[in-house]
């Protein structure tokens, strides 16, 4: 005669299973790519002299452009510079980062307020500078994809980058980013819980 197992012999079962595995492999599973992607997301400071293809490089615009923007105006715009005594001279602009020089490939992500001031007026620099940061954002998960590294530099004389990519007046700078193979692999910095960060109906 066949046995047939009631529901509650089912669950018993299946969480008994589930206790016996090891806890590595329920947290892989509990990680999805993204958690996996900005796990691995790092501020890189040191390159390898190896070069970054051109397809490459693209292939990482291409994903900075996805990023979305205040009334589909696509305000981000990008300069990749190459030659070395350009990248040099971004580094010197970036108060004395001269690690920025190092890198083969350096993208220089500018906000063209003129795009955004038909709909938003005086409030086009700022959304401007916005959706440039959201592009720049989804360029730097895409470094990590593609196993390469990458710094968001925000310090820097914004006349002088300016000038040394020929930027013209209604145009930004926002982020000087060197990309390049790592020579380093810093650690993960400690992140602030949830709890401190995260409030509910107010402050």
């Amino acid at each position: 005669m066949e046995h047939r197992l009631s529901r509650r012999d089912v669950l018993h079962a299946a969480s008994v299973a589930l206790a016996a595995r090891p806890a590595t492999s329920l947290a892989a599973e509990a990680a999805s790519p993204l958690d996996d992607l900005l796990g691995r997301r790092r501020m890189v400071r040191r390159f390898k002299p190896d070069p970054v293809s051109t397809g490459t490089v693209r292939r990482l615009l291409s994903a900075a452009i996805r990023a979305p923007s205040a009334g589909h105006t696509q305000p981000a715009s990008f300069v990749v510079v190459r030659g070395r005594d350009a990248r040099t001279a971004l580094g010197r602009a970036a108060l004395g980062q001269t690690f920025v020089g190092e890198a083969p490939v350096v993208v220089v992500a500018c906000a063209d307020v003129s795009r955004s001031k038909a709909w938003y007026r005086e409030r086009a620099e700022r959304y401007g500078m916005i959706d440039t940061a959201f592009a720049s954002m989804c360029l730097l998960l895409a470094v990590v994809e593609a196993g390469l590294g990458a710094c968001f530099v925000g310090a820097f004389d914004d006349g002088e980058v300016a000038r040394l990519v020929g930027l013209p007046a209604h145009v930004l700078p926002v982020a000087v980013i060197p990309i390049g193979y790592p020579a380093e692999a810093p650690g993960r910095m400690k992140l602030r819980p949830l709890r401190d960060v995260v409030h509910h109906e107010r402050w």
